[in-house]
């Protein structure tokens, strides 16, 4: 279920369908997250991937209640272009070396979202991203004059 909301103790609550493109992207959930979130996100109602049923193996899901364990590091919010800075262009992608390629636009989600990306991972952004995702400045919007 996209739709449905996955609350982490401590954690900014997340829709289940932008966890799904967190973890799709990949290079941003830990090994260890990507073990542990499917016992703790029942409320997103997972299901196995119809493209190929057959390379999908379920994940026995236990009624009990799992506690998760608090996670103590909560990352503030980030503009990924740099203050007063936007995404250009949400569908280029970005990519590094030896990092999943990403598209500006869910980057850019993440990063306002804050919880995953550092500090110093939003530092060192902008000056990778600006060209790629043409990063430009934030467009204030001026009401119309009422007559």
């Amino acid at each position: 279920n996209p739709d449905a909301v996955f609350a982490y103790p401590n954690q900014k609550p997340f829709p289940c369908g932008q966890l799904e493109d967190i973890g799709e992207a990949g290079g941003l959930l830990t090994p260890d997250m990507c073990i542990a979130l499917p016992n703790v996100i029942g409320v997103c109602e997972c299901q196995p991937i119809e493209d190929n049923p057959s390379l999908v193996t379920p994940i026995p899901v236990t009624p009990a209640p799992v506690t998760p364990a608090p996670v103590a590091v909560e990352n503030p919010p980030c503009s990924i272009c740099g203050e007063g800075k936007e995404v250009g262009n949400p569908d280029a992608v970005f990519a590094v070396p030896d990092q999943p390629a990403i598209q500006c636009g869910l980057l850019e989600r993440i990063g306002e979202d804050g919880g995953i990306l550092t500090p110093a991972v939003c530092e060192a952004l902008p000056p990778l991203i600006i060209g790629v995702c043409e990063c430009r400045p934030i467009e204030s919007v001026t009401p119309a004059p009422v007559a």
